[in-house]
């Protein structure tokens, strides 16, 4: 395989796609032929991107259009453009990984949610087998609680996928809504999620969760299909990687979805795509294995960790650690335990708090062994019965502090060992 393009080739290659696709979105005419004798070393691969920067370029300014023109309202109907079997309506959301927007699939007369890699993407091998990968994953698995994947396709160069279009809300858009009902202000590390479309809310955000018994059942409810649905994933060697509110939808029943597999972990990856150790995924909800600087394994109970930390912010709209600065909050996953959830709300049940905190444990062992455990003390909660989960002992609580400070210990107990000497 190539190796990668060097970063100035990258930076030279990027410039020339801007330049291109900013004539094109102005509607100015372009004259390819004299870029490319200006450029041509890069001729090749700009005649091969041309097609994909042409369908993008032209989505964009669809787009922008539509978003200065009043009285427009949330566009469905209008037509955007099309790519290939689709006609898009609107642009719902976008990532580190793609844009999501909301579709017509023309020959079946069907609303579709269609994940499209932006041309830049593709300049990074890796970015478009991630993209393939994410979209392999999720065919794989057939769950009332993962969104279906219909069908993947390119298009002039642009790479997509369709998938089911789920009407709501992401559960990072619910904790929001439901924050800013708690209190006028947020910080830094609560701001609003990116949401380019209008979405139906759940009833669920009407719910006041400072101490309402109802919103606490209905958080363990969502944590029960989440888990299920991540067992199934499990059982058949998927682990997704990036659970966080982000990418699990709420419509507007109640159920919830799992959506975005573009990091997962499944048997046959390419071990380019899933060395342990890299930092995939949003920070705030990483488990302590993905955020260590040493190379550990990432197994199921990584998907178990990010649920939990998941929860713990819809039981008590915190995240579980605060810190803004990048480096500090990867010192607080990999090495500091959380507040406990009842610490912050003193009305969460006791039972979820215990949960909570054991999907949470820092050490992989310690959490639940499978999400279907996880599902099972849900339950208990729900059907008023004991968990098995445990709080730890304060025997225990001393011995992880004592595993997480090993240096701090020694040094204590060598200054013991020293004043002791100096009594005889």
């Amino acid at each position: 395989m190539n190796s990668a393009p060097s970063l100035s080739t990258d930076e030279v290659l990027g410039e020339l796609i801007d330049r291109i696709a900013g004539r094109i979105q102005a509607g100015k005419p372009l004259n390819l032929e004299c870029i490319l004798q200006d450029h041509p070393e890069r001729a090749n691969e700009l005649r091969e991107l041309l097609p994909a920067i042409q369908v993008m370029a032209e989505l964009g300014h669809a787009l922008a259009k539509e978003e200065i023109t009043p009285g427009t309202g949330s566009r469905k109907g209008q037509e955007l453009g099309t790519l290939g079997d689709f006609r898009i309506l609107r642009e719902v959301g976008r990532g580190g990984m793609g844009i999501v927007y909301e579709a017509e699939q023309l020959s079946l007369g069907r609303r579709v949610a269609l994940k499209v890699l932006p041309f830049a993407a593709t300049m990074d091998p890796r970015n478009l087998e991630r993209f393939r990968n994410e979209a392999q994953a999720a065919a794989h698995l057939h769950h009332n609680h993962i969104v279906p994947v219909f069908g993947v396709g390119c298009e002039r160069g642009v790479h997509y996928y369709a998938m089911q279009f789920i009407e709501g809300q992401s559960l990072a858009e619910l904790i929001f809504d439901l924050r800013a009902q708690s209190r006028p202000e947020t910080n830094p590390a609560q701001q609003k999620p990116e949401k380019p479309g209008e979405t139906r809310r759940s009833a669920i955000s009407t719910l006041a969760p400072s101490s309402n018994r109802a919103y606490f059942r209905q958080m363990a409810q969502l944590g029960i299909q989440a888990a299920e649905a991540l067992d199934y994933a499990h059982q058949r060697g998927i682990v997704h990687r990036d659970i966080k509110p982000a990418n699990l939808l709420l419509d507007a029943g109640g159920n919830l979805w799992i959506t975005d597999f573009g990091l997962a972990n499944f048997q046959g990856n390419d071990v380019r795509l899933t060395r342990t150790g890299d930092l995939l995924g949003t920070i705030r909800y990483m488990s302590p294995e993905q955020a260590s600087p040493k190379r550990l394994p990432m197994g199921p109970r990584s998907d178990i960790y990010s649920l939990g930390a998941t929860l713990y912010e819809l039981l008590t709209l915190e995240p579980a650690f605060s810190a803004v600065d990048k480096a500090e909050l990867l010192v607080q996953l990999a090495y500091q335990e959380p507040r406990a959830p009842r610490s912050v709300n003193r009305a969460i049940p006791p039972e979820l708090d215990t949960i909570v905190l054991k999907a949470m444990a820092k050490n992989p062992d310690e959490r639940y062994a499978t999400a279907q455990e996880l599902t099972e003390d849900l339950r208990r909660f729900l059907d008023d019965q004991p968990i098995k989960a445990r709080r730890p002992t304060v025997a225990q609580r001393w011995l992880k502090w004592t595993r997480r400070h090993r240096a701090l210990v020694r040094a204590a107990v060598g200054a013991a060992v020293v004043s002791v000497a100096g009594l005889e």
